[in-house]
């Protein structure tokens, strides 16, 4: 569906609430730039700048339009109005001039790509084909180019988290960093330590849900910005990890991104009937604009952030990391509390690093058995299916060149298995439709509320993945049987 129109009417009524109030309102930044470079915007959102009292102007232009007031920074006086269009929803970011002069708004802002600008009036009279621009500091000749510019010396000095938001654009657009504003940022590094952790945040995940965020990591990672943001992972660097691995820890980790970022274009290693499923799993949105994709390429960059804690060189020299998955997943706890994910993507992510090396145990074994999957999926949930994605990426950052074709179709054959049970045959292994309920249960065997009830229903519900239990008859056998040997045993016992 094309929503233009309804942003073309939503602008048009800011024009009439701007002219009302003699207000001269221009629009800045990201739509011009999409639309320079032909793009769709990944989330509608307008960029206008007011010479001042934006705040005042948002909250009485949100009350006119019937839309919700969000202020984002009263100090240097920027909010947002957002609205509903077409069913979608459109942000409108109002922000005063930094500066005496537009001009001297556009010079203080990150990119030159989004130092552009143009008054309201003029793009309203041909929205699609939008005329003379104000680019003060040749923008469009950076578009042209593919070349991320720092407006000013003072840009990342200014904003650190500009850092963050070079490397996301880069990836987004796949543009290049101009080499001169490396040193500007080095410069700037450790200031992101004071920045919340909000912002770093949607930076990061901003990154991790682009096709290119292993270069951008990477990257990032040569400014020494993973060490100020992520310095958890700073002692994998340069670790060796033995013959098995082709990287040290912290270049596997990268590496494991790589994979990430490969296999989420469109998995298209795995079979035809499995892409489209996995597909619409990794782009389902756990918080609004984060998805699982940003998430699974978070836990791919931390998997196994507790390998240098749990180091050990053995005698023969072989090198070991028993119980790194549960240090790592301690890790992660604080890494996610630190980046303010909501409690379902902590879960997630921690969740992920502490599991990660299950699905490698059950692809070695000669046959994966329905109770072996119904405990997985029963331990892991909705995470099972990115459980098994980053083991994958993990898989096959792992050995690179020294990996074995035919150890890496058997566990394909296995990952497959195990995706297939959750995708196609939830209701049969993974989460079978319960056959009893509690009360059944107190009811026919007169027994009390307590955790014995919930014991015996997970018993029923595994011998039904087994394929033991088709029928709430059936199921009720169970329930007595097992009833019975707990009183033996109590017998026995006493």
């Amino acid at each position: 569906m094309d929503i233009a129109p309804a942003i073309h009417d939503t602008l048009r009524r800011v024009q009439a609430f701007a002219r009302a109030r003699q207000v001269p309102c221009y629009l800045v930044g990201g739509l011009l730039r999409d639309q320079l470079l032909g793009r769709s915007p990944t989330y509608l959102n307008v960029d206008l700048a007011v010479p001042r009292g934006a705040v005042a102007m948002s909250r009485a232009l949100a009350e006119w339009m019937g839309g919700a007031f969000v202020p984002l920074d009263e100090t240097v006086g920027s909010a947002r109005v957002v609205v509903k269009i077409e069913g979608a929803r459109l942000e409108l970011d109002l922000s005063e001039f930094r500066g005496a002069t537009l001009e001297e708004d556009l010079r203080r802002r990150d990119f030159t790509i989004n130092a552009l600008a143009i008054g309201l009036d003029a793009w309203l009279e041909d929205p699609d084909r939008p005329g003379d621009l104000i680019d003060p500091l040749r923008g469009r000749q950076a578009l042209e180019r593919r070349q991320l510019i720092a407006c000013g010396p003072e840009a990342f000095h200014d904003d650190p988290v500009r850092i963050l938001r070079a490397f996301r654009f880069a990836a987004q657009l796949d543009f290049a960093v101009d080499p001169a504003a490396h040193p500007l940022m080095r410069r700037a590094v450790q200031a992101l330590a004071g920045v919340s952790g909000e912002r770093i945040r949607d930076e990061l995940l901003a990154i991790f849900e682009t096709h290119r965020a292993a270069a951008a990591v990477r990257s990032l990672d040569e400014l020494g910005v993973l060490d100020v943001l992520l310095p958890e992972l700073s002692p994998g660097r340069g670790m060796a990890q033995g013959d098995f691995h082709h990287l040290d820890v912290l270049a596997h980790q990268l590496e494991a991104v790589a994979q990430l970022d490969r296999l989420l274009v469109d998995f298209a290693e795995l079979s035809q009937d499995l892409r489209e499923p996995l597909l619409a799993y990794c782009a389902q949105e756990l918080v609004e604009r984060r998805s699982r994709r940003s998430l699974l390429k978070l836990a791919g960059l931390l998997h196994d952030v507790g390998k240098p804690a749990h180091r050990q060189v053995h005698a023969d020299g072989e090198i070991w990391f028993l119980g790194h998955e549960h240090g790592g997943a301690e890790l992660a706890k604080g890494i996610v509390e630190r980046l303010r994910l909501s409690n379902r993507e902590g879960e997630m992510v921690c969740q992920l690093v502490r599991h990660h090396l299950r699905p490698g145990f059950l692809s070695r074994e000669p046959q994966v058995t329905r109770r072996a999957i119904y405990r997985f999926f029963k331990e892991l949930g909705d995470h099972g299916p990115a459980c098994l994605v980053v083991w994958w990426a993990d898989r096959m950052a792992t050995r690179g060149p020294k990996s074995r074709l035919d150890q890496l179709d058997q566990q394909r054959r296995r990952l497959e298995e195990l995706l297939s049970a959750y995708f196609f045959q939830a209701e049969e292994v993974v989460k079978p439709r319960r056959l009893i309920d509690g009360h059944r249960i107190m009811e026919t065997f007169g027994l009390t509320p307590g955790p014995r009830i919930g014991t015996l229903l997970e018993a029923v519900e595994e011998a039904q993945a087994e394929g033991r239990v088709r029928s709430s008859e059936e199921a009720l056998a169970l329930v007595q049987a097992l009833l019975q040997q707990a009183a033996e045993k109590h017998r026995g016992d006493t």
